[in-house]
Parts: structure tokens; sequence; C-alpha cells
């Protein structure tokens, strides 16, 4: 039966122009829905794809239907954003017999890993991981991390907050709900992800990328490059979390200092610096095609002008960037991120440099 890949934008732009690459390369049907006509993705290629545009932000059931029934053929969601994630699982009996197909895990599944302090628990002792310190919430010291023990809490996506400073303690403290977050010690090393797709048959395609450059707080990737393994039992692991009834996307955090590697988190959904994947690694987003029975109609092959890095060029005009390990004695900065800027190519012309 033919059937078309359904994407939201407006959330996770970079991962979701990403996808629209590799559909059109793979010969894929895919569709999109906006959020609203100043969405970003209407000043792309990729424009004609949209099949309806949101008018808010809210999500519902009746949403997600009505979704459904305006398509030309059964979608197949595609799992770019946390929120709409959280949403369909907690309301995937109510879309059973839809056209749309959710290829997630189960909800249990799911939310063990997504979750910053269910995933610890989790994968303790795992291939020699090793958890950042614990820190009583009643006996905060900087420099720590303040992580929410769930992603969604009351239809609101929250997000660790990083906290160097007393100052930077006491304003992240006055505008939560402490009882929401747990904290940790602050762990310095070169940060890594172990970026990869576990299939339903067992089959599996991963890749290493090594972060240069990130914005402040935390915030995204800005320059990064593929890497080989640096040295972690990164096998183990991915059995391990397929063990756990995962199957699909995942992207991994890691930090490696003089301890070892550290666990910072798992997104199990497509991640913001998914053009590395396309560029580098074909064969994981092959393999989410093929999970759900749409296996390419056209070879995938690496791109060696583009495969060693990945920027955001705009991203990087955030003021107070970090700089990893490896980005020290990094040269020509500007022209790899010019160069590599994931809105460079034709199909987002718009968008560089603006967006």
């Amino acid at each position: 039966m033919a059937r078309a890949f359904l994407l939201f934008s407006g959330h996770n732009d970079r991962a979701v122009v990403t996808l629209c690459r590799f559909f059109e390369r793979a010969g894929l049907a895919f569709v999109i829905v906006a959020a609203g006509r100043n969405d970003a993705i209407h000043r792309t290629a990729y424009r004609d794809r949209v099949i309806f545009d949101r008018l808010d932000a809210i999500v519902s059931v009746a949403l997600l239907r009505q979704i459904a029934d305006s398509a030309p053929m059964p979608l197949i969601y595609c799992p770019t954003t946390e929120f709409i994630n959280d949403f369909v699982l907690r309301h995937r009996n109510e879309l059973a017999g839809t056209r749309l197909r959710i290829g997630l895990p189960d909800k249990a599944v799911y939310h063990r890993l997504t979750s910053k302090l269910a995933s610890q628990v989790a994968l303790v002792d795992v291939a020699g991981l090793r958890m950042p310190q614990a820190m009583p919430m009643n006996a905060l010291q900087p420099p720590c991390v303040l992580k929410p023990k769930a992603n969604v809490d009351r239809n609101k996506v929250l997000y660790p907050m990083l906290c160097r400073t007393r100052e930077e303690l006491d304003a992240a403290l006055a505008g939560i709900d402490a009882d929401a977050y747990f904290a940790q010690d602050y762990v310095v090393g070169q940060s890594y992800y172990l970026c990869a797709y576990l299939a339903k048959s067992g089959r599996r395609a991963s890749y290493w990328q090594e972060n240069l450059l990130q914005q402040s707080g935390g915030k995204s990737i800005v320059l990064a490059r593929a890497c080989d393994n640096p040295g972690f039992d990164a096998d183990a692991l991915l059995s391990h979390i397929a063990g756990l009834g995962h199957h699909g996307p995942l992207m991994i955090e890691l930090i490696h200092n003089d301890c070892g590697f550290h666990y910072i988190e798992i997104n199990p959904r497509f991640w913001g610096p998914l053009q590395l994947a396309l560029d580098h690694c074909p064969q994981l987003l092959a393999l989410f095609a093929e999970d759900h029975g749409c296996a390419p109609r056209a070879a995938l092959q690496v791109d060696a002008r583009r495969a060693g890095h990945y920027a955001w060029a705009f991203g990087a005009r955030q003021s107070g960037l970090k700089r990893y390990p490896s980005a020290e004695g990094l040269t020509q900065v500007e022209r790899l991120l010019r160069e590599h800027d994931i809105y460079a190519g034709a199909d987002t012309a718009r968008l560089h440099d603006c967006h």
C-alpha cells in the first residue's frame, strides 16, 4: 500500500529539513504539517509538500484525525518533536484505526529512555558508563545541572539548566518548581553523540559525532564533525537499549574526561544535527524508511564534500558559545560554519544566514 511520511515543522526545523532531503533523494512520499503561514518551511523548496497549516500550538486527537483524513494516502509519523511524541504515545489507543501509523516503541519504553531521571536507572553500570554525581536539591552548590524528572510536564517541555555560578543557580531556582527537577554535578570534558537507528528486525546503523561548538546553556550544537569511536563499547550499550524494547532513532550524549565516559542523556527521536547522518551515514535513515515498509527507491551515497562536518551558522551567532576541547586550536571556524551550514543548500537558500 502506498503511504507517505508525515513531518511536523516549526519544531526541530533542522531535523525536519534533513528528513525532507532524505525523502526527496530516496524517492519516498512525504507531507508536512506547518506551524502556520509564517513557518520557515514555506521559504524552502518543500513548501508544496505542506498539506495543513496549524492555527496554534495545540495538539489534539481531533487535529491528528483531521490531518490523517486530509492526506492523499496513509501517513507514517516521523518522531522529531518531544512534545508531539509524548502526545501521540499518550493517545495511541484513540488514534488506532486512523490512517496515521505511529511507529514509536511502547510508551513505557520510550519514557524510560527519554526521561533524564529514569534513563539513568536503566543504563547504570552498562558498558562502563559513569553517571554524574547526584546533588541534594536542599544543598545545591554551583557548578551543577538541574534536570527535569519528566521532559513534558503540564503540557510544557522542560529542559536542563546549567548553573555554573551562584547567580545562575539562584535565577534558575526562582523560575521553576523545584519538585519537578533533580540535580547533578556539572561534568566537564569532551562531548560526543552516539547516533543510531535500531530496527525492529535487529539491524542497526550508527556513527559518532564529536561536538566542537555549542550554544550557551547547553542548547544546540552549532559545529560538529563525524569521528571514529572514541574508545567506548557502543555495541554493548546499543544491545542493552534494544533489550529494553526500544526500536527507532536515538541520540546518546556522552562526555569523556580523565575519569571515563559520563552519561548525559538520550533523545529517542531525530536530533538537530541530523544532516550529518544523511551526509555521513545515510543507511541510518534508510533503516528508518525500511522499518516502515518503504525501502528507498534510489541509492543513497555518502556525500564526500560534506560528510566530515555539520554546522548551523545562524545558531552560532549567539554570544558565549561553548568550545569543547576538540575545538581548541581549530582554525577557519567561520569558513566551516559557512560551508557546512545546514541551510546552505539550494533547497533552503532563503533561510541561509537568517534561520
